[in-house]
């Protein structure tokens, strides 16, 4: 069956829509609240000619590849063209999302200084038409790359499923922008865009996947094709070209509709290769690292949060790493035994620099700042030799010039006959087994790494944990006043209480014995 709409082709054009709509909209407030609305025919001529621009554009890149497409591009070349625009396309939706998160609070205020700027120039409406016309071409010119990639995903429809949900995307946006104007529709923009924002972001990992894949394809990286075209077995590619396991039986990407669009919408592969598997998680931890730093500022403000999870995190890391020690000491090789010893010497180091109750002992509450951030750079450490040692053992996997112990990480739950199963044509488990570990961990020792930072920042130069003053107040109850038994803290706390409560209603009385004076002498007076 045909498919006619692209779910991502949707979101794209309506979020792309409401934001052009917010451009146009802030200027026009602006110019009614100077009483310059005599511009604003400038305004709609720049939006006008910025839609016309772009949609120009996409038609005759639209005709151009759809009716010479084939003539121009063809084989490897074709491929190659496809990956490309691929990743342009995902480094375009980056872009766009990270500057919208990082502009989104500023974004009103700064674009009004630009249109006051314009103003005040000689000639200042044909400089406004021209930001505005500029500002909105951005947007659609965004708006054709991305449908471009959309349109380029057969498994998806390819340029067939593009028209139906572009059309309805920029009415639905227009309708909504035009119903929170006139305040008939109230819609947190900020929680939009973020929803929006995780969904693209989603859709771009997939785009960069499917641009490896492509590249695959063109055999860029070692041998994927034959002269002819067809794709060699995968016993006869390279480790990183094979194919790691296989879901065509139930969740084809190909003859399987919903799968078809989860391959479209999120770069899902029913045969995925190493490659594309990395890549895909790549992308994830570089929009991490970005996420971190837009919103850095918040997450420094939550303290507490931030010992609480650090706390729970390095407990269940001692239990992990020392029940991977016992397993490296029963069967000895040396690279277990260096991971999961220093893994678990790291998080018992982490246990005493972290809880509070270790800082009764001066040695640990003067260490403890420093020691958290070694063993902030020590959880990097750990990161870049496992994934040293997992990419040494998949390298030597088939190789007769070197050889490396097996040894799995996270998944030592599993046989280590099936971990080791001979390769298939349709299965590498050892292969995709070891891209599994390293991806989990990659993404918990790096964001064990920051976030071990942050605390050790909150730390001061006596090593107590800067936590939040309400929660410090009831930390404080909770331990005692110089870390006392639990009936003294207890008692502590119910003094407290008992304090303010006995102030509330004195000061109530205070205020009923007040308020009964003044009623006497007013009684008083007017008898008098």
């Amino acid at each position: 069956m045909t498919q006619i709409f692209s779910a991502a082709a949707f979101f794209i054009v309506l979020r792309e829509t409401l934001e052009a709509c917010l451009v146009a909209g802030i200027v026009f407030a602006y110019l009614a609240r100077v009483g310059r609305e005599d511009l604003n025919k400038y305004v709609w001529w720049g939006i006008g000619l910025a839609i016309g621009v772009s949609v120009a554009i996409g038609i005759a890149l639209g005709v151009v590849f759809h009716t010479r497409g084939d003539q121009l591009f063809s084989g490897k070349t074709e491929y190659i063209f496809e990956g490309i625009v691929f990743l342009v396309a995902a480094a375009l939706l980056t872009w766009m999302i990270t500057w919208m998160m990082y502009t989104g609070k500023n974004f009103r205020t700064e674009l009004e200084g630009q249109v006051a700027a314009k103003l005040d120039k000689k000639g200042g409406k044909w400089y406004l038409m021209l930001m505005v016309f500029l500002q909105i071409l951005r947007e659609g010119i965004e708006t054709v790359i991305f449908l471009f990639g959309v349109g380029s995903v057969e498994s998806s429809g390819g340029w067939r499923a593009v028209p139906l949900p572009g059309i309805l995307g920029l009415l639905v946006g227009i309708v909504v922008a035009i119903l929170m104007f006139k305040g008939l529709l109230r819609l947190n923009v900020e929680a939009f865009f973020l929803s929006t924002s995780m969904i693209l972001v989603a859709f771009a990992a997939g785009l960069v996947s499917r641009a490896f894949h492509e590249l695959q394809e063109a055999n860029w990286f070692g041998p994927y094709k034959d002269k002819d075209g067809n794709t060699i077995e995968s016993l006869q590619r390279n480790w990183y070209n094979a194919t790691m396991w296989s879901t065509k039986a139930c969740c084809s990407d190909k003859s399987n509709e919903f799968f078809g669009m989860m391959r479209a919408l999120f770069g899902y592969q029913d045969t995925p290769t190493f490659l594309e598997w990395m890549t895909y998680f790549a992308y994830w931890a570089i929009v991490a690292v970005i996420l971190i730093w837009l919103y850095r500022d918040q997450i420094r403000g939550a303290k507490n949060k931030t010992a609480a999870f650090i706390k729970v995190s390095i407990g269940f890391m001692w239990f992990m790493s020392f029940v991977g020690f016992i397993w490296a000491c029963t069967n000895p090789r040396w690279n277990s035994l260096v991971i999961t010893t220093f893994m678990w010497t790291l998080c018992s180091f982490g246990i005493v620099l972290t809880y509070d109750f270790f800082t009764r002992w001066r040695v640990f509450a003067r260490a403890r700042r420093n020691g958290n951030l070694v063993i902030a750079a020590c959880w990097l450490l750990l990161l870049a030799l496992a994934f040293a040692f997992t990419i040494a053992q998949l390298v030597c996997e088939n190789s007769t010039t070197c050889s490396t112990p097996y040894f799995y990480y996270w998944l030592l739950i599993f046989s280590e006959s099936w971990l080791t199963s001979p390769q298939t044509n349709s299965s590498y488990i050892s292969v995709a087994c070891l891209s599994i570990a390293l991806v989990i961990t990659i993404f918990y020792c790096g964001f064990h790494a920051y976030w071990t930072y942050e605390y050790a920042m909150n730390i001061n130069q006596d090593g107590q944990y800067d936590y939040d003053e309400v929660v410090m107040d009831q930390a404080v109850l909770a331990e005692g006043a110089d870390y006392g038994d639990v009936d003294k803290a207890f008692h502590l706390e119910q003094q407290q209480q008992y304090d303010e409560q006995h102030s509330l209603e004195s000061n109530g009385s205070n205020r009923r014995n007040e308020n009964n004076a003044f009623n006497i002498a007013a009684g008083l007076d007017l008898d008098a």
